[in-house]
């Protein structure tokens, strides 16, 4: 693990410096992309970059209406640059919220957007996993496999690798520069990104060891990737009718 990145005497965030490098090497390949949609590159970036900033002011106000109690004693920490003061699900509310708003604002074609943006999710898939191996989030179970990390005082699966991995695999398999990906109906490159994730999220969280869970042990994670799962698979064979 590295949470911080020393250079001399300044001190740097590592796990969030791989979230930043993730989002400009995403949002470029977005862009370089995106005319292929017949989409501006300029509004993949309104888009992404507005998303972005109400996905942070979302996550920390979610965070502050869950915990106000540890904000009571010195309210502007609530300005804090400390990551982990965020409600991931709040800013991921509020970036889906903004970016429709922006969405229908500009008239923008929704599959066409979601193809555009693919890249640009499946390289921040690889950031997310690789800053929570830096940080020691999303860990995974015990285990005494010879590959395992210590990490919480017991060896570990390194979940945060496999998932880097397999969203690397899925970049690589569907990579945006392939001639035959142009030729696809709209929303077709999107709901195939999202299927492949939703089954290899299904198949590794089986390997994680801060699950929620249901009752009768189900995770929750998995039921939801086995709804998304379901969901592309349908849209799909709408698309090919």
């Amino acid at each position: 693990m590295l949470p911080i990145l020393q250079i001399g005497p300044l001190a740097i965030q590592f796990p969030g410096l791989i979230l930043l490098i993730g989002v400009w090497l995403g949002l470029s390949l977005a862009e370089k992309f995106a005319p292929q949609r017949q989409v501006s590159p300029n509004h993949i970036y309104n888009l992404v970059f507005t998303a972005l900033i109400a996905g942070v002011i979302g996550a920390r106000l979610a965070y502050i209406l869950r915990y106000p109690q540890a904000f009571i004693p010195s309210p502007l920490s609530a300005l804090s640059l400390n990551p982990g003061l965020l409600d991931p699900l709040g800013g991921a509310a509020a970036g889906i919220l903004a970016s429709m708003v922006y969405g229908q604002r500009k008239k923008l074609p929704l599959w066409a957007v979601l193809d555009s943006l693919t890249p640009f999710l499946a390289v921040l898939a690889i950031a997310i996993n690789l800053s929570n191996f830096a940080s020691g989030a999303g860990f995974g179970a015990p285990t005494h496999v010879p590959w395992g990390i210590e990490l919480w005082d017991a060896k570990r699966h390194p979940t945060q690798i496999y998932e880097s991995l397999a969203a690397a695999g899925i970049l690589l398999i569907l990579w945006p520069g392939r001639p035959h990906l142009q030729s696809w109906a709209a929303g077709r490159y999107f709901l195939i990104f999202l299927a492949s994730s939703s089954l290899a999220r299904l198949f590794l969280e089986a390997f994680r060891g801060e699950s929620i869970l249901l009752p009768g042990g189900i995770r929750l994670a998995q039921v939801v990737a086995w709804l998304v799962l379901a969901f592309c698979l349908f849209q799909l064979q709408r698309l090919s009718r």
